[in-house]
């Protein structure tokens, strides 16, 4: 069976940003502010900026943006002014839990975003790993919410940004169900959350769709810190060896 080559996305908080994740071989550009927590937006400023620089440098890969969490919404009045080339959009689910109409506010937010913006976006349901210390919902009922909501894609990712990754938090077996569960639902399958060179010949096993980076992209792999062009090729090479190997085997 030939599968399809894994795309690896980067998350950057800025122009500054792009020109090193796209060369070290990124195959989709994420946009958060990684100091806001696991999903935060970026500033008013940053976004204006986004939307010239992507425009003028005819930026070819698809493009994703994280709107910081549903419950930081539920005040919130005025719409962010979403570039036009943004292709994805993401809201986190953390705090929600003991919300009982939390997928109705998900639904409501969505559509007033894309009212206001008179745009259609494909919208990605983010399944925390760690859900629990997220006060979240379990990636099950996440997975149920999207799969209703028509999302075109389900992201599991880590709430926590202090080291604890991905696979040390969730089974190998609970992500295989997830996914397969997510691709009978033809939702592309995204995992994120403190990915390491290690992790990667199990995450191979999986076959997702996309892996997810910010701390491997950055210099001394600190989310905070700039992302370096070496850091990103480094990754792509040995994602695209455990997947190729793992493919071919």
């Amino acid at each position: 069976m030939n599968l399809p080559p894994v795309e690896l996305l980067v998350s950057v908080r800025n122009c500054d940003e792009i020109a090193a994740a796209l060369s070290g071989g990124c195959d989709l550009l994420d946009f958060k502010e990684p100091q806001n927590g696991a999903l935060g937006m970026v500033s008013s400023a940053t976004l204006q900026t986004i939307e010239t620089y992507c425009e003028n440098q005819q930026i070819k890969v698809p493009l994703s943006m994280a709107l910081g969490e549903l419950v930081e919404w539920q005040e919130r009045q005025e719409i962010p002014a979403i570039p036009r080339t943004m292709r994805y959009l993401k809201l986190g689910l953390s705090q929600i839990q003991g919300i009982a109409d939390w997928n109705a506010c998900w639904q409501d937010v969505t559509s007033r975003i894309e009212t206001t913006r008179q745009k259609r976006y494909e919208w990605i349901a983010v399944a925390y790993a760690d859900w629990e210390q997220a006060d979240s919902v379990s990636p099950a009922e996440v997975l149920a919410a999207a799969i209703e909501n028509r999302c075109a894609g389900l992201l599991i990712d880590t709430f926590s940004k202090q080291g604890t990754g991905l696979l040390d938090l969730l089974s190998g077996r609970m992500l295989v169900e997830l996914i397969a569960n997510a691709r009978r639902a033809n939702l592309k399958v995204a995992l994120a959350g403190s990915i390491r060179f290690s992790d990667l010949e199990s995450l191979a096993a999986l076959q997702p769709d996309i892996i997810g980076i910010r701390g491997a992209a950055c210099v001394g792999k600190r989310r905070t810190a700039p992302i370096q062009e070496s850091a990103v090729r480094r990754f792509r090479e040995q994602l695209d060896r455990q997947f190729v190997c793992r493919h071919s085997g």
